[in-house]
């Protein structure tokens, strides 16, 4: 069977707010980054959208609802998609998921209730059972943005070494470190900061989006789940906190490079990597719409995920620089994320 090169757009329906319907496939071209579409897969508010590293399966969140649920979704030879089964996500507003080292268990982040479940998964990569919430944010904790940070809201969950999870706490400023048999650690990020997401780099060092401060921080980890903030540099020289709400990070293949979404600035910003240190910003570049969201970085091409220019732009990646120059738009309605795969 010959490989084939796909893509596969999330999105926001009416629920929460969007005019998308689901799922939307798209035959992908490896050399030139070009879309033609393929089918699409009607579910509520599929926000969030990973594949299995060796099956050929989707997980989505579905934000929709006080209840949120998760859906294992085929990848059919053809390019179509098949809903498989939908779990609940025992939480209001699931808004991220990741895979552990050995996709045998799912993490799944409740934005609007601050909750983490783990969903254990079988051979066939299909939810077997689920823990109770892993973990449950202080009801009681706030931090100084009134509006976004009424109490504890999980915007991210993160798989680390040895069983570890971390949970990106936007509403408290903290990031909490999770593992069966041991202490809960708790690393407290500047008051405001709004921490939505959390990459690791290949040296050890972490970086953190900051969604209400509009920075990027990097951090290293100083014992097992506890962080160090060692700095920060702006994720956008175009707009300021308050005006601009940075939303995805992404890593370059190999590790040197940074990209940052900017909703407000409406721009991707570049960055260097700075071994052991806060990165070096580089340059920023239009992000071919509004409110960038998602970005997904396949065989030199970014595509970006713009929610309110209701498009997906493709832009070329210079190879030697990172510089980006946009190729394509394709209407996609209240896009939210974009995944490549392969099959074959």
């Amino acid at each position: 069977m010959n490989e084939s090169h796909l893509l596969v757009t999330g999105c926001y329906t009416p629920e929460m707010n969007g005019r998308g319907t689901g799922l939307t496939s798209f035959r992908r071209d490896p050399v030139d980054g070009s879309l033609t579409p393929l089918g699409a897969l009607a579910l509520p508010s599929p926000s969030y959208v990973i594949r299995h590293p060796s099956l050929p399966l989707l997980y989505t969140v579905n934000e929709a609802g006080e209840e949120g649920s998760v859906s294992a979704v085929a990848i059919e030879p053809d390019g179509s998609l098949r809903e498989l089964v939908r779990v609940p996500s025992q939480g209001g507003w699931p808004c991220h998921l990741a895979l552990d080292a050995a996709a045998r268990r799912l993490g799944v982040a409740n934005y609007r209730t601050g909750s983490m479940l783990l969903l254990d998964l079988d051979e066939a990569g299909l939810p077997a059972g689920s823990t109770a919430p892993l973990w449950h944010g202080d009801p009681n904790a706030l931090g100084p943005h009134a509006d976004r940070q009424d109490g504890p809201h999980a915007h991210m969950a993160v798989p680390g070494p040895d069983g570890l999870w971390h949970v990106v706490d936007l509403g408290t400023d903290r990031l909490h470190g999770l593992r069966a048999d041991a202490p809960e650690t708790v690393t407290e990020l500047p008051a405001g900061s709004g921490p939505r997401q959390l990459v690791r780099g290949a040296d050890g060092t972490a970086y953190v989006v900051g969604e209400l401060d509009s920075r990027l921080y990097a951090l290293r980890e100083s014992g097992a789940g506890v962080f160090e903030v060692l700095g920060s540099v702006p994720a956008s020289a175009a707009e300021a906190a308050g005006s601009n709400f940075p939303a995805h990070l992404t890593l370059s293949e190999d590790g040197a490079l940074l990209y940052l979404s900017n909703r407000g600035a409406d721009t991707v910003a570049l960055f260097r990597v700075v071994p052991g240190g806060v990165p070096r910003f580089e340059a920023e570049f239009p992000s071919g719409g509004s409110w960038p969201r998602h970005m997904e970085l396949a065989d030199g091409h970014l595509y970006v995920s713009n929610e309110r220019a209701e498009n997906l732009a493709v832009h070329a990646v210079d190879p030697a620089s990172g510089a980006l120059t946009l190729r394509h738009r394709y209407p996609v309605a209240s896009p939210t994320c974009a995944v490549a795969v392969r099959l074959g």
